[in-house]
């Protein structure tokens, strides 16, 4: 993977200033040697993270293969279609063997994303090797370090859910040592992720680099939510369970939920109440180059002369099992899925599967092609479910406070809560259920079924959707891609079953 990685810093003298850094073009190119001496080159070092979570590094731009970072390719695709919720249109073979459950170490959005994740973690780590050494606001060097080890954590705490033991890269390595890091073991990594994430808690201070695509102190907050209510149901351990409660509650108070499910993926309410961290794609300030990749991938094809989107090629689509687990009284299920589109005309045009349309404003992007929709990484309603979750885990069975925590999810989705579960299974059912519809195809059913199901569970639930795939007890992780194995000579090792 890293032989095709660049000097960092080629790139990152790119970038633009903290004021825009999503919309500037390429000035310039700058080595190791002369860089890393001024405040803004610790500012643009730290902005070149942002691109590895969109566009990633392709010198040949968008038709470039390595084109894409973290969240424009797979990464919310893969979560839903390694699962239950969504079904590839695509005649890729790498695609359908993730819809089927039949991957191998040789599939490449898999490779493709672990390349995106460790690209990310290499920008991360320059920052943090290169700019303590410059001299500059002592605050803004703090809020930037703090920045990197945010992403870093994020980055990291992905790759262990999803592959377990992985290498872990403390320091920058410009070398070919870099291949040839063995896996740590997955505890070691959570205990590095949960370092980073308490020193961004603490460092994210300077106030012109919070929000709009860059995180909070609360972001940091509500990350190690996610993480310790992982680690704690990895583990069986009510502490951290308990410190899920703690951060969760923590962060609840400063990003009060939106009223109406819908108003959440509106293009004017881009960075919301709700949006606790959010990834800043901009496709109409970049020319389409930095737009996400929901309304190409995920709207179907329609005719674009009586008002279809433009560009549409529904490559994924929803599986009738999801579109069904909705109450036809939810108010989430007509702003996720559709079966039907009403053209400009008044007709009607009737698929053979529901697909995703969450992620379209067709009011303020009528034509959907290029996309300024931001990636909804972290919102509050699920800090409102890890704490209703954690508290069962806690109690063996739904206290109050977590029955008036899922209450809030519900409450807004036009559900009544009077008849939830009273009991620790059924409630964990009821959450799941949840989880599902609140949060579908924003890159988390599979990390839900892998954390709160036995492996017996998760293959009936996946093969009540999916009659067709072959869920195996060894899908709890995702295979070591081969290409990096063959260039770390050995050193990394192949989870079991691939």
């Amino acid at each position: 993977m890293k032989k095709i990685l660049f000097t960092i810093a080629l790139l990152i003298g790119t970038l633009s200033s903290c004021s825009g850094f999503l919309d500037e073009e390429p000035k310039g190119n700058i080595t190791t040697i002369s860089y890393y001496k001024t405040e803004q080159h610790a500012i643009s070092a730290t902005n070149a993270i942002y691109d590895f979570l969109i566009i990633g590094y392709a010198p040949g731009g968008l038709w470039d293969s390595n084109y894409g970072g973290v969240f424009y390719n797979d990464y919310w695709v893969l979560q839903d279609m390694f699962a239950d919720n969504s079904t590839t249109n695509m005649a890729s073979v790498d695609y359908q063997s993730v819809d089927y459950m039949q991957i191998d170490q040789y599939n490449l959005p898999v490779q493709r994303l672990w390349r995106d994740f460790y690209q990310t973690i290499k920008a991360c780590n320059v920052v943090l090797d290169k700019v303590p050494a410059i001299e500059m606001n002592e605050t803004l060097k703090k809020h930037l370090l703090a920045e990197a080890r945010f992403f870093r954590a994020m980055m990291y705490f992905d790759l262990v859910r999803m592959f377990g033991d992985v290498p872990l890269h403390k320091k920058d390595v410009e070398s070919s040592e870099e291949e040839n890091i063995p896996r740590s073991p997955r505890d070691e990594v959570y205990e590095f992720i949960i370092a980073d994430l308490k020193i961004a808690e603490q460092d994210l201070t300077y106030t012109g680099r919070m929000g709009g695509g860059h995180p909070y102190p609360l972001s940091a907050s509500a990350l190690l939510a996610r993480v310790y209510l992982t680690y704690g149901a990895l583990h069986k351990d009510n502490a951290y369970f308990q410190l899920a409660v703690k951060k969760a509650d923590e962060v609840i108070p400063s990003f009060p939920m939106l009223g109406e499910y819908g108003d959440l993926f509106k293009i004017a309410n881009r960075f919301n109440s709700e949006i606790v961290y959010g990834v800043n794609f901009n496709g109409s300030l970049s020319a389409g180059w930095k737009g996400g990749q929901f309304l190409v991938r995920l709207l179907p094809k329609l005719d674009t002369s009586k008002g279809g989107p433009d560009n549409a090629q529904g490559w994924e689509s929803a599986t009738e099992n999801l579109y069904n687990a909705f109450a036809n009284n939810d108010k989430r299920k007509e702003v996720t899925l559709r079966k039907n589109f009403v053209y400009d005309d008044g007709s009607t045009e009737t698929f053979k599967q529901p697909y995703f349309f969450k992620y379209w404003d067709r009011k303020a992007e009528p034509k959907g092609n290029t996309t300024d929709a931001i990636f909804p990484a972290i919102r509050t309603a699920e800090m409102y479910l890890i704490k209703a979750e954690a508290l069962n885990e806690i109690n063996h069975a739904p206290n109050a406070e977590a029955l008036a925590a899922i209450k809030m999810v519900r409450d807004r989705a036009g559900l009544s809560s009077s008849t939830l579960p009273s009991d620790y299974s059924g409630f964990k059912k009821a959450l799941l259920n949840e989880y599902r519809l609140e949060f579908a195809m924003e890159g988390r059913r599979w990390f839900d079924l892998t954390r709160m199901c036995t492996s017996e569970e998760f293959i009936n639930i996946i093969k009540q959707a999916k009659p067709e795939a072959t869920p195996k007890s060894i899908h709890f992780l995702f295979p070591i891609p081969q290409y990096d194995r063959e260039l770390s000579h050995g050193v990394l090792t192949q989870n079991e079953g691939y």
